[in-house]
């Protein structure tokens, strides 16, 4: 099995591709298969028609390609909110409370996926170290988190994550995602 630091392939319509294969498209993005079989003459190509059909790892928003977390949770996840408050105390007991900023209360998300076959948590593990921590994406959160209907404006950055190991073929990654201001 590859390694997330091995060399991706650049796509080829001579090659087959299975779910969560990676491969380098002409724009040097990554992109992640989607579907089970993607097979040669006529294999589906890495195109912004084909974003979400066959392969993802990207959205296009108004003419720009926008990093696309795709990968679903296990459902022991939680999500996390405490608002940003300052505090001014006065006399007498009284206290004022002022919003820190406009995202005042940014989501805080611990994500679980586990039991994921190798080849899952090696595509995963990618996406997350291209984004190193510091590149935002999207992520669609469930719907009563949703920030507006398109779920356009909520966008993440993932500072840190484990794997464990439990068996042959049978990882757990745990990630944590921290919304972040567009």
């Amino acid at each position: 099995m590859a390694s997330i630091y091995d060399t991706v392939p650049t796509w080829s319509a001579a090659s087959t591709y299975n779910k969560y294969d990676i491969v380098r498209g002409s724009d040097n993005r990554y992109y992640y298969s989607i579907i089970d079989s993607n097979i040669g003459a006529g294999n589906n190509p890495v195109t912004l028609s084909n974003l979400g059909i066959d392969w993802d790892g990207y959205i296009s928003l108004n003419g720009s390609l926008i990093p696309d977390f795709w990968w679903k949770p296990s459902y022991n996840s939680t999500i996390d909110q405490q608002p940003t408050i300052r505090y001014n105390q006065f006399g007498n007991g009284y206290t004022q409370r002022i919003k820190e900023n406009l995202n005042s209360n940014p989501l805080r998300l611990q994500l679980s996926f586990d039991n994921r076959s190798e080849k899952e948590a090696v595509s995963i593990l990618h996406f997350l170290n291209e984004m190193g921590g510091q590149t935002s994406f999207v992520y669609a959160v469930p719907t009563i988190y949703l920030k507006s209907s398109a779920n356009l404006n909520t966008r993440f950055i993932c500072p840190s994550w484990s794997v464990s190991y439990p068996s042959y073929n049978n990882y757990s990654i745990k990630l944590e995602f921290n919304e972040v201001p567009i």
